[in-house]
């Protein structure tokens, strides 16, 4: 007989959902969680970074006040001291909704402390043993620190730390040129924090559509980012008040200097204090080994959420934490399915992803690949708002269906969402012109290259070809 029938390890999103779910089955279930529940996305990821951006697109949006005929009358002077707190207050109000004592009330036990297995039934917690007939682990990620000389000497940023911040630097250099690096420093850069990016690889945000990169990296440019591709930091040290970085690039070696330096160059699973080989689960330094049903090495062990590679979004945790569930539980199992991910990096404007980028597309498909643009000024809601700087791309098979979709532009994580069902479940691209949408609305950004799908199929369709040609 066991304590429970199943211990979900890890009170962040995935274990959040793997929790719930399984006490609605009927299960009795314990939530373990080692420090906080709400995980990274709470205090380290989502929350606190989409509040930080949101008050550097206000402090943005005054810059911008002639453009809407609006003339202050007196200069606009932003002390943003107290920003850093605010951002702090709005992750608080998030963790406030979900209390342990919401889980209790509902029947879920929550329990906190470090744990490792002892077997593949029973875990040590806190010096109590533990036993499950089941667990889930979502333990979720942290930032890899990598190994650059004089970087432990530092008193380095990560996402994990930089919150904490009171006062914001002056300047700053970022390690890095994925979505956490590239979100946070154009929020700190509109803030007035002189920021630097290095990225080693040739382009910023490498999994996005390259097109699309370029055109964001000029509007992050003219704002005054400095972002150095093709471009490795290979010494730190401390000088007055300063930390200088030791960089090479394509011209050679030299240094740049800044009041601080944040690390974003990638994520680990956070799995080392488990003792998974006693359960016999087997893992890398990539995250668990699972099987297309979520299930690990050992079969009464699943695994969601970052430390399952290769997506480390909060809404693929979700998903993969109701798999992993009615995986364990329900006779009807159901294989992992990653065709439909989608992801936005909130930059300003967004950029949102799913699918097969067009590159990508033409080197699987070849000639068969249809691509349907739109230029975000030939949208009168954004002429409206001024908000025009964007371009959406479909990216379609020969009849219609939908590989992939980009787009940048304004609300481009809200956009990305008509097409993306349309994708998920089947239906050609130019169906949605046919659906009548509101008028002046960014939704004319997806339904205009829509159109422009249905009328190039129209063309091609065998009746109206013959049509034309016996009415010439």
């Amino acid at each position: 007989m066991f304590d429970y029938d199943i211990v979900v390890v890890g009170g962040g999103a995935a274990g959040f959902v793997a929790s719930k779910l399984a006490n609605g089955l009927g299960k009795k279930v314990a939530l373990i969680e080692k420090k906080k529940l709400g995980g990274d996305c709470t205090w380290f990821g989502c929350i606190p970074s989409k509040a930080l951006i949101k008050s550097a697109h206000i402090v943005h949006q005054t810059t911008r006040l002639g453009e809407f005929g609006l003339e202050p009358k007196r200069p606009i002077k932003l002390n943003t001291d107290k920003v850093m707190a605010h951002v702090r207050s709005v992750v608080q109000a998030d963790a406030d909704g979900h209390p342990p004592e919401s889980f209790r009330r509902e029947g879920i036990d929550v329990l906190f402390g470090g744990l490792e297995f002892l077997d593949s039934h029973r875990i040590k917690l806190n010096e109590k043993i533990i036993s499950s007939e089941k667990f889930i682990i979502c333990t979720g990620s942290h930032p890899f620190v990598p190994p650059i000389e004089g970087l432990d000497e530092i008193e380095y940023l990560t996402n994990e730390t930089v919150f904490d911040l009171d006062i914001l630097p002056k300047s700053m250099i970022f390690l890095g040129g994925g979505p956490i690096g590239v979100e946070l420093s154009a929020a700190l850069n509109r803030l007035g924090v002189k920021v630097t990016i290095l990225q080693r690889a040739g382009q910023i945000l490498e999994k996005e559509d390259g097109e699309l990169v370029d055109r964001l990296v000029q509007t992050l440019q003219a704002e005054g980012l400095e972002i150095l591709t093709k471009t490795q930091a290979v010494r730190f040290s401390q000088g007055k008040g300063k930390i200088v970085a030791d960089i090479v690039d394509e011209q050679g070696s030299r240094q740049i200097e800044a009041e601080a330096v944040l690390v974003s160059v990638g994520r680990r699973p956070s799995i080392g204090e488990l003792a998974l080989e006693k359960a016999g689960v087997k893992f890398d330094a990539k995250g668990i080994k699972v099987d297309k049903h979520l299930r690990t090495t050992a079969r009464n062990i699943y695994a969601a959420g970052d430390v399952v590679p290769p997506y480390l979004f909060s809404h693929i945790s979700e998903y993969e934490a109701v798999l992993a569930v009615t995986n364990a539980f329900l006779p009807i199992r159901r294989k992992v399915n990653y065709e439909n991910v989608l992801w936005c990096t909130y930059t300003d404007p967004e950029l949102a992803h799913a699918g097969l980028t067009e590159q990508q597309a033409k080197e699987r498909y070849g000639d068969k690949v249809r691509v349907y643009r739109w230029e975000h000024k030939n949208v009168d809601r954004a002429k409206t708002d001024l908000e025009q700087n964007g371009l959406s791309k479909f990216v379609c098979d020969n009849k219609g269906r939908l590989l992939g979709i980009h787009i940048l532009g304004h609300g481009a994580g809200e956009l990305m969402h008509e097409a993306q069902l349309a994708k998920s479940i089947g239906l050609p691209f130019s169906k949605i012109a046919s659906v009548i949408h509101a008028y002046p609305s960014y939704s004319d950004s997806v339904r205009q290259p829509a159109k422009k799908c249905y009328l190039e199929r129209l063309q091609n369709n065998f009746f109206v070809k013959l049509f034309k040609k016996a009415t010439r």
